[in-house]
């Protein structure tokens, strides 16, 4: 029997989803921000945890953003926090073979959409107010 299902390839293509839409929050983000080379922390970030770890603590928290989020950052935000809470609750809910893991993911992404959408929401304010958004 092979592992490579088609339910197994859709959650390997949907972590890959996942992981170009943290590069693609960090570089709006970076930008937003005034880095000189978002690009930069847009390719690093999610390379390495060690670098968005340092991106999101430290580098970020510091500078404010030159102007409120566009829809495209909300809708990769989105993603991101839903990709990394259905990593959580598939890892929870799930054996531990990356086989089953990958199938579970899926439906739990599915699942933290939703959730998602709400706290992105209710941290970038669709308002655009300043205060609100440097929190994120």
């Amino acid at each position: 029997m092979s592992l490579l299902t088609p339910a197994v390839a859709f959650g390997a293509a949907l972590v890959l989803f996942v992981w170009v839409a943290v590069g693609a929050w960090v570089n709006f983000d970076a930008h937003a921000r005034g880095s000189d080379h978002p690009g930069i922390w847009g390719v690093l970030a999610p390379v390495s945890g060690i670098v968005l770890a340092y991106y999101l603590l430290w580098w970020r928290r510091g500078r404010s953003r030159r102007y409120p989020a566009s829809k495209w950052e909300r809708a990769t935000a989105i993603v991101v926090v839903a990709g990394f809470a259905g990593l959580v609750v598939g890892s929870l809910v799930s054996p531990p073979d990356p086989t089953s893991q990958l199938t579970v993911w899926p439906v739990a992404f599915a699942g933290c959409l939703p959730v998602a959408y709400w706290v992105v929401r209710r941290r970038f304010d669709a308002t655009g107010d300043s205060s609100i958004n440097d929190r994120l």
